[in-house]
């Protein structure tokens, strides 16, 4: 049962504040509508702008100890974090007018463009998860592409050493030339690890609140009546353990529709003409198995997969091969036929792009 403090999903946020007695219709229909936001724990912030949390920097000393002496003391290090809070908003007018015209069923007519306002803000928070970026808008929280945004941190895989490029393009592609570049991420959701956050003494999930009617004014400043509807979504992102999350960048989405044989699969040699096809391609499984490998043991068996269709279609066609048996499908978070690669599920995300910036070392001096 989900209490305030505790870290929930939306639907868990949800039956807590039902038994309540509060209005959590929203929260239902965004379930509903949002299958990336059903699998992100949410959980209370300690004040009402953002989170603050101790992030641990370093373990404390061990030392042998001997007979009539004592051991020093010693602790382990910590840094102070604090997780903003993105305040997301919109506002939905409707002439009274309109009322009239459509009679009974403006009520049915209201209720679908509140529909297009909750999608517009669950495709907006689903960003942001992944796209946020405080420093370039200071309203946003950073997302998961920020945080891991440098090839440096050995989270951060390079999908460029997986992809074998067509012959043709092997000589002459310059640096920084590339294109149509995307991303996996591997998050590993927990209350010690990764989780949502919304503001202290506020309901999880978004607010719908019915502001009546009244007088607004058109561009011309000419005054008439609209009935008004307000949707708010307070959130924000917490990573408490950076090992949480993995991801693997600069994925070249010009490959992902070339698929492997097994022969081609299976190959060990080194020489590249032996292992790329005609139009190149990218090796998606041994990408994943090392990002797989980086979560801390204890955390995998809660790492869900985030990929765009792309993506995903080409994880699918390189597990064609009979012999390519690392793809699954199973049922996760209430979802059936969910694929699943390395025993995690493999989620779509249509809000991650193919046109992400290419992410470099940024730690090496030129």
């Amino acid at each position: 049962m989900y209490a305030p403090g505790d870290v929930g999903t939306l639907a868990e946020i949800q039956e807590f504040y039902r038994s309540q007695k509060v209005d959590t219709t929203i929260i239902e229909l965004m379930n509903q509508t949002n299958d990336i936001l059903d699998h992100v724990p949410f959980r209370e912030a300690n004040t009402i702008k953002g989170h603050e949390t101790r992030l641990r920097t370093g373990l404390p000393e061990i030392y042998f100890r001997q007979l009539y002496r004592g051991t020093p003391i010693s602790k382990s290090q910590y840094s102070r974090v604090v997780e903003g809070i993105g305040m997301l908003e919109g506002r939905m007018e409707l002439d009274v007018k309109e009322k009239e015209l459509y009679g009974a069923t403006f009520g049915t007519y209201r209720a679908s463009e509140a529909k297009a306002f909750m999608e517009a803000l669950r495709q907006k928070a689903a960003t942001l998860f992944f796209y946020g970026d405080h420093a370039r808008l200071a309203d946003e929280f950073d997302g998961f592409a920020t945080r891991y945004s440098d090839l440096s941190n050995p989270h951060v895989i390079d999908a460029n050493d997986f992809t074998f490029p067509a012959a043709e393009e092997e000589e002459g592609e310059e640096e920084g030339e590339e294109t149509g570049l995307t991303s996996m991420y591997l998050v590993a959701w927990g209350p010690d690890s990764v989780h949502g956050i919304f503001p202290k003494e506020s309901i999880g999930g978004l607010k719908h609140t019915d502001l009546g009617t009244y007088t607004t004014t058109d561009n011309e400043m000419r005054k008439f009546e609209v009935y008004g509807d307000l949707f708010s979504w307070n959130l924000g992102l917490a990573v408490r353990d950076w090992r949480a999350v993995v991801r693997i960048c600069n994925i070249k989405t010009k490959y992902l529709a070339n698929t492997l044989t097994g022969a081609l699969a299976n190959n060990t040699q080194s020489d590249s003409s032996t292992t790329t096809r005609e139009g190149g391609w990218i090796n998606l499984k041994d990408m994943t198995i090392i990002a797989k490998s980086k979560i801390p043991a204890g955390m995998r068996n809660r790492a869900v997969w985030y990929c765009n269709p792309q993506v995903l279609a080409g994880l699918e066609i390189q597990s064609s091969d009979t012999k390519n048996v690392h793809l699954h499908y199973g049922e996760y978070f209430g979802v059936k036929n969910v694929p699943s690669i390395h025993s995690r599920p493999v989620f779509e995300c249509e809000c991650i792009t193919n046109n992400e910036e290419k992410v470099t070392n940024n730690s090496t001096s030129e």
